[in-house]
């Protein structure tokens, strides 16, 4: 017990510490843009890498020996955590930068861009339709949408990550739900990838978000394709 629990401790040291290197490498490409902001998107991204990084611990796992296999899936568990910290972190900076529409840079790159507070990041004309808001259907809101969901479903991993939401939940219930991470993954990366389009390209563009997604479904049908042969032997 003490063993597992001094190494989940060191998973989580070396996750804040990859999140303190990776915001420091990224900081200076956001040099021009508001701390909040800033910092905003960037956590932003960390989720979207820490996501991709639990998709890739799983079917890594399958090429090292059985014995490591207790130690992977503690590992992705805790890397899921703070995936959800930093996502959910992500989600409240925008909101408080939306609260009240202050001068935002993302809102003067796009004629789309939402400028009546966190609420027209999903509803435009309120009082368009006899006095209940309209859906914001346009390309930013179904990024916007896609988003929501996505933090969301990992809000409800970040809180049934533990022993006793799994014997709560059921085993199988549980396993669904926390199956559905590669789902998260497509959303978070249509969700980025629309934003750079259409929004903000810099610093980012769109080779940041599709070599790493290409890169983590690329590993997980070799896994794949590996078990299968294996099972057919």
């Amino acid at each position: 017990m003490a063993r597992s629990l001094a190494f989940r401790l060191v998973t989580h040291l070396v996750s804040l510490i990859f999140i303190a290197l990776t915001m420091r490498w990224m900081w200076g490409d956001y040099a021009s843009f508001p701390p909040m902001e800033a910092t905003s998107m960037i956590m932003g991204y960390v989720s979207f890498l820490l996501i991709g990084l639990t998709l890739l611990i799983g079917p890594l796992s399958a090429w090292l020996p059985s014995r490591f296999g207790a130690a992977c899936l503690s590992i992705r568990r805790d890397l899921g955590i703070w995936a959800g910290i930093t996502a959910i972190t992500h989600v409240i900076l925008v909101l408080i930068l939306f609260s009240g529409v202050p001068r935002l840079m993302i809102l003067q790159s796009n004629a789309d861009s939402p400028r009546s507070g966190w609420l027209g990041l999903f509803f435009q004309n309120y009082e368009s339709f006899y006095g209940w808001p309209m859906p914001r259907l346009s390309l930013i809101g179904v990024a916007n949408y896609l988003g929501l969901i996505s933090v969301l479903y990992v809000i409800s991993l970040l809180f049934t990550s533990s022993d006793a939401a799994k014997k709560w939940l059921g085993g199988s219930t549980w396993k669904r739900l926390h199956l559905a991470n590669p789902f998260i993954f497509i959303l978070v990366v249509v969700h980025g990838l629309i934003y750079i389009q259409s929004i903000k390209g810099e610093p980012h563009t769109l080779s940041d978000i599709l070599l790493f997604a290409f890169a983590v479904w690329i590993v997980r049908v070799i896994t794949f394709w590996r078990a299968v042969w294996n099972r057919r032997r």
